[in-house]
């Protein structure tokens, strides 16, 4: 069965903080989409564009999903307390809702790896060999690319072309999270210790883990394995 995309529009930044600030309202679902809907509609037009938008927003920062809810109530209780944080955290939380986000942003960072600026047609190709070619993911693709913009984790030279942001992320418990969504999607038990400040997925942050942000955080766990620390995610 092919994997569902379902992220459709281009997220601005205007509304992923319109998003998170109802966070604090303690409203109902519905409540925060008609909250969302009359804020969206000063700018989209489209009834089904609107709906888009509101869905998307909805399932990012408000819903839990099964697998994710861990991470997802971490998140919103996160940006509520380090707002200045903002891009990182929903740069997590958006694949928390989305999975094509992260496996876009992991073959981005990828190919960052090699050189300095990839293209939309190597970014579309990469994605295709994993996912299958199909419109639905054409088009999201584009959409997710125009997010990332949005967010200042990639800047566009020329049309097609992207480079690579540095943004810094010094906040301990901001990186750990960080650190769980990356290690949430990746799969493996356990990394080794040096390894957690390579993640592609992670390519737009330049962070710092310590070993002692790891020991007093519980939903990490630590292991020596022939001389070497390794860390996992308690289950």
């Amino acid at each position: 069965m092919a994997k569902m995309v379902g992220l459709n529009v281009s997220l601005k930044m205007g509304w992923i903080k319109k998003a998170v600030e109802l966070l604090s309202h303690n409203l109902t679902e519905e409540e925060y989409k008609n909250e969302l809907r009359e804020h969206l509609s000063f700018e989209i037009d489209s009834p089904t564009n609107l709906r888009k938008a509101k869905d998307n927003l909805t399932f990012i920062w408000y819903r839990n999903g099964e697998e994710n809810a861990v991470l997802q109530e971490e998140g919103r209780r996160l940006v509520l307390k380090y707002p200045d944080d903002i891009t990182a955290i929903s740069w997590c939380m958006i694949p928390l809702a989305y999975p094509v986000f992260y496996d876009l942003a992991r073959l981005m960072g990828k190919l960052f790896e090699f050189q300095e600026t990839v293209t939309t047609g190597q970014i579309r190709q990469k994605i295709f060999d994993e996912w299958g070619e199909r419109s639905t993911l054409d088009y999201s693709t584009g959409k997710i690319i125009a997010a990332m913009k949005a967010l200042e984790a990639v800047s566009s030279p020329g049309t097609g072309k992207y480079i690579a942001s540095s943004i810094p992320v010094k906040n301990e418990e901001v990186v750990s999270f960080l650190i769980k969504t990356a290690m949430h999607f990746s799969g493996s038990s356990y990394y080794s210790f040096s390894t957690l400040n390579d993640f592609p997925f992670l390519f737009p942050f330049d962070y710092k883990v310590t070993k002692e942000q790891l020991m007093n955080d519980k939903q990490f766990v630590l292991s020596v394995f022939d001389s070497t620390l390794s860390v996992g995610l308690k289950k």
